[in-house]
């Protein structure tokens, strides 16, 4: 190669990178501006539980913080939890505030178990469990059904202790540890301490975790376990979907893999065998700084 296509090669290159970082910029800029009309849900007052949207904001200094961590963090570990530990460990402070925007089924699965939830047959307000929690934000898009008692207790469990971590500054401290318990341990332990007697929740969720569990089959059991008769189950999560072509399966199979997520079509099958259907569904979404067209799979589940 002579030294000119050298500088050509070179030239194209540094081409490609400064299109790369301008589209990432515009994108970032878009995906703020346009963050408040992302999620918009108008509440049925008769529903027992109201739903909010939980945006937390984030800068281009914070986004790259967390794009480093994810990028280029060394994963560690020689099991489950070490791993986690390691990934998050890093990022855990500015989890929510990257995540809500590629997250695209919490919001839909959230606000279907706002129109299924019942009130507690006691006096009380109902028991949520929130396996595999991360730090608990789905909390907040229920705060004001918190506040008011319709939600008695919460339950946030998970593995990582990193994320266990501001889950109890942020969630357990801010409504207080009396209402919210923070559980750090595995969520297919059926004798996990603190967890609540089987057949007593109204209403189990789980949110982008069984992606990341070996034995998701013991997280599903654990919380048809936990439900009362009649409880709720809520379930998101990366998938591929049946209208996928094999190619987009393929790409995002390997692309998650490289962080230990599985995805699995097996999970909503699952879901769909072990409870009651209610509504299901799947769409597609972007993830923050990457191009518009590449969009992942991902659905949502509400079982009784």
């Amino acid at each position: 190669m002579t030294a000119f296509e050298q500088v050509e090669d070179f030239l194209t290159f540094s081409s490609l990178i400064s299109i790369c970082i301008a589209t990432s910029l515009v994108y970032w800029i878009m995906s703020l501006s346009s963050s408040s009309k992302k999620d918009t849900f108008i509440n049925d007052p008769k529903a027992f539980l109201q739903y909010q949207p939980y945006e937390p904001p984030a800068t281009l200094w914070s986004d790259l913080k967390v794009i480093k961590a994810m990028w280029f963090a060394k994963i560690t570990g020689t099991d489950l939890q070490e791993r986690l530990d390691s990934f998050y460990e890093n990022q855990a402070d500015l989890y929510d505030s990257y995540r809500f925007r590629m997250l695209h089924g919490r919001p839909k699965m959230l606000q279907g178990v706002a129109r299924h939830v019942s009130p507690s047959t006691s006096t009380d307000g109902i028991v949520w469990v929130d396996l595999a929690c991360g730090t608990g934000a789905n909390v907040e898009n229920f705060g004001k059904s918190v506040r008011e008692g319709k939600i008695s207790r919460v339950y946030l469990v998970d593995l990582c202790q990193p994320l266990c971590k501001v889950a109890k500054r942020e969630r357990g401290e801010k409504y207080g540890s009396n209402v919210v318990k923070v559980l750090h341990g595995d969520v297919t332990n059926f004798e996990l301490e603190g967890l609540p007697p089987a057949n007593s929740v109204d209403l189990v969720t789980i949110s982008y975790s069984l992606v990341m569990i070996p034995a998701w089959e013991k997280c599903i059991q654990n919380a048809k376990r936990l439900l009362k008769p009649g409880g709720v189950i809520g379930v998101t999560d990366f998938t591929v979907a049946p209208d996928q072509s094999n190619l987009s399966q393929k790409f995002w199979k390997d692309t998650f893999a490289k962080d230990h997520v599985f995805l699995d079509a097996e999970h909503l099958n699952a879901l769909k065998r072990e409870f009651e259907e209610v509504e299901a569904a799947h769409d597609y979404g972007t993830l923050p700084y990457t191009p518009f067209f590449l969009k992942a799979a991902y659905y949502h589940f509400i079982g009784k």
